[in-house]
C-alpha cells in the first residue's frame, strides 16, 4: 500500500512532470504527498563564490553578494513549495514540504527513510553513457540507495529519442504493412 509519496522536485524543466505525476498518483492511492527540494551546487541558479584560478576570492563585498545571493536563492525554494503545495492541495491532496541542504541523492534517501516514505518520485536528465558517468544522476543513486520503491518520471530531451521508442508513425507504417 503505498500512503506516502516522497516528491524530488527542482527548477529543471522535467520537474512540472514529475509533480503532475505524484499528484495524480496520490489522487488515485489516497497518499500523502512531501515534496523536497535540496539546496545544491549541483541545481542550475545555485549562488557560487566568484573562483580565480581555482581559488575562491572571498573579500567581505564578495562574500556578503554571496550570502545575499544564496538568501534569494533558499527563499526562492520556500516559495516554490509553498506554491506547489497550495496546487496539490486544491486538488484534494494532503501535502507538505521540506527543504533541505546537501548532496541530493543522499538527502532523498536520507529523508525517504526518516519520514518513512512508501514511494520516491524523481525526475531524471536522461543521461545515459560516459556522461552520466562523468555527470553523475541523482536518480540512480536513489534507485540503487532508497529505503522503499523509487518511480523515475523520464521526459524525452528535445531531439533524442531511444532506440526502443517507437513513434506512431512507425505503428502506422508497421500495422499498413
Amino acid at each position: 500500500m503505498i500512503n506516502r509519496i516522497l516528491v524530488a522536485v527542482d527548477r529543471s524543466e522535467r520537474n512540472k512532470s514529475v509533480f503532475n505525476s505524484a499528484v495524480a498518483l496520490a489522487k488515485t492511492t489516497g497518499s500523502t504527498l512531501m515534496l523536497l527540494h535540496v539546496l545544491s551546487d549541483e541545481e542550475a541558479g545555485y549562488p557560487m563564490l566568484p573562483t580565480y584560478a581555482y581559488y575562491p576570492i572571498v573579500d567581505d563585498r564578495n562574500y556578503e553578494m554571496y550570502h545575499e545571493k544564496l538568501e534569494e536563492y533558499k527563499q526562492w525554494g520556500i516559495d516554490f513549495l509553498q506554491q506547489l503545495t497550495q496546487q496539490a492541495t486544491e486538488e484534494g491532496v494532503a501535502t507538505e514540504y521540506t527543504q533541505l541542504t546537501g548532496n541530493p541523492g543522499r538527502t532523498i534517501c536520507e529523508l525517504a527513510d526518516t519520514w518513512e516514505a512508501d514511494l520516491i518520485l524523481v525526475g531524471s536528465r536522461g543521461l545515459k553513457g560516459i556522461k552520466e558517468m562523468f555527470l553523475g544522476s541523482v536518480s540512480n543513486y536513489v534507485t540503487h540507495h532508497a529505503p522503499c520503491s523509487v518511480l523515475i518520471v523520464r521526459l524525452a530531451i528535445a531531439g533524442e529519442s531511444d532506440s526502443n521508442d517507437i513513434t506512431s508513425e512507425e505503428k502506422l507504417a508497421s500495422n499498413n504493412q
